[in-house]
């Protein structure tokens, strides 16, 4: 649980975990999202070392905006987020679904938006990272993960 005051509308909003189908599926459509765009740094032409060469980051900048503006336009991210955010409310006693942005009653729940929303994504996903990096750290650190790769024919 999340409980913080928004930057903007100063509305007290209470983030609660979503139910693991939801956060599983909430992290289905983010990952399909970052799967659309091929995230590359191209190194230019330049002297025969690495360090001398430029380094061109506009793949960096196009995999950073076609992300957010294709999770931003999704309609399977829009379901999914809010079937997060029905656990949660804001300013106490309004439940944060599509109609809150709409209610002439606190209009400022609009300043609020992407606040609420990135704070609902960090909130449910925050455990499952957290625990996918210990993984990787482990299987790392252990060599394990050098041995799967050899075994799968991708190092030398």
């Amino acid at each position: 649980m999340k409980d913080f005051k928004t930057e903007n509308g100063k509305k007290r909003v209470v983030i609660n975990c979503a139910t693991i189908k939801e956060v599983q599926n909430l992290k289905k459509v983010i990952f399909n999202e970052l799967k659309k765009s091929p995230l590359g740094l191209k190194l230019t032409d330049g002297p025969d070392s690495i360090f001398d060469k430029d380094i061109d980051f506009t793949g960096v900048i196009d995999f950073i905006k076609n992300t957010l503006i294709g999770i931003d336009t999704s309609e399977e991210f829009e379901e999914a987020v809010f079937a997060c955010l029905k656990h949660c409310t804001y300013d106490t006693v309004y439940k944060i679904d599509q109609n809150l942005f709409d209610n002439d009653q606190v209009p400022e729940a609009r300043e609020d938006y992407y606040e609420i929303l990135y704070t609902c994504i960090e909130e449910n996903l925050r455990p499952f990272l957290k625990s996918l990096v210990a993984t990787w750290k482990i299987h790392i650190q252990s060599g394990k993960f050098s041995q799967a790769l050899n075994i799968m024919g991708l190092t030398n």
